[in-house]
């Protein structure tokens, strides 16, 4: 390449990662008014005098359980799930008008451990209170989000839902071929060989590829036992199933990967009759208060200059990470 060639390669990878840093940067929230982290209950439908409850809590988007700021999930703007729901939970808990707890479920799973967590915390739920808990998938029920549904006593799906991705991976980028052409060369000393495995600055031998694929098999064999014991399944007969693949929600119901399907009213009808009630009040939780909502969903701490420094965080957070994930396009090992 032409030496003005390769001051163009520079500068066009300069631009994209300056933009890619100022990206994850996110946008200034403006707060005019101090939070209140309170949970205030809400009527998802009029009461109509009942007041026995089903509470509906929700399981959006990536499950992580890492405090950072909203954002773009994968990009370091996870929200933590767990946390959020086992405050739902415990007022659920204190509640004595709640008869049932519905999660309502729209993610394509997350980490591995923060679906175990939420699974764990469901199972908490039920052996202290013995409320019934249903899941009930949305547009999406995949992976880590199928996992923590194992933990509820039924798993409902809408007729339209995608379910499954029985399966781990571990998220890993490499850019090591890019960064030579950048002219960035990584000095990185290390006590063992191994301690750099999956830097997205070195090539992965096969070495770092055998200790990753023993990781996998582990946290697979985790899965497994969980839907095991939460669909009632057969290794022999869930094995098959289990190679990541999605379903449809009448595909999952013959392979038994979900207890019914059906719409919200079908749910509550159902309810009404497991909990001998003649009429139940629906409610969510929401926060009390409030600020003013981050511009274009992201909340950050303004930008930041593009420093070589910050350039190589960025790239080493870019590093292999277990996930429950449904990941259509692949984020898989190079």
């Amino acid at each position: 390449m032409s030496l003005s060639g390769q001051n163009a390669a520079r500068k066009g990878a300069g631009v994209f990662f300056a933009a890619v840093f100022l990206f994850l940067g996110g946008c200034i929230t403006v707060n005019l008014f101090p939070e209140d982290r309170g949970l205030v209950e809400k009527d998802l439908r009029p009461p109509g005098g009942a007041t026995e409850k089903v509470v509906f809590l929700h399981v959006r988007g990536f499950i992580g359980d890492q405090e950072k700021k909203k954002g773009t999930p994968m990009l370091g703007g996870r929200i933590n799930q767990v946390s959020e729901l086992e405050r739902e939970f415990d007022k659920a808990s204190r509640d004595t008008h709640v008869r049932a707890v519905v999660l309502e479920i729209d993610s394509p799973g997350g980490t591995v451990t923060a679906s175990d967590r939420l699974y764990h915390r469901i199972m908490l739920f039920r052996e202290r209170t013995r409320i019934p808990v249903v899941a009930f998938f949305g547009d999406l029920g995949a992976s880590g989000a199928y996992y923590a549904a194992m933990a509820a006593d039924e798993v409902w799906s809408r007729p339209t839902s995608v379910v499954g991705s029985i399966g781990v991976l571990i998220a890993n980028i490499g850019v090591e071929g890019l960064m030579k052409k950048v002219g960035i060369t990584d000095r990185t000393v290390a006590s063992g060989a191994e301690k750099e495995m999956g830097s997205p600055l070195r090539k992965m031998t096969p070495e770092d590829r055998a200790i990753f694929e023993g990781l996998v098999k582990d946290f697979y064999g985790n899965f497994l036992r969980v839907v095991e014991k939460g669909r009632r399944l057969s290794p022999e007969k869930l094995l098959p199933l289990a190679d990541g693949r999605v379903y449809t929600a009448s595909q999952a119901l013959s392979l038994g990967l979900v207890d019914r399907v059906g719409y919200r009213s079908d749910l509550t009808n159902h309810l009404e009759k497991i909990t001998k009630t003649a009429s139940l009040r629906l409610v969510t939780y929401e926060e009390s208060g409030g600020g003013s909502p981050p511009l274009f969903g992201m909340d950050a701490g303004g930008f930041s200059s593009v420093s070589a420094a910050a350039l190589m965080g960025l790239i080493r957070s870019m590093g292999p990470e277990p996930l429950y994930f449904w990941a259509p396009g692949g984020l898989t090992m190079k």
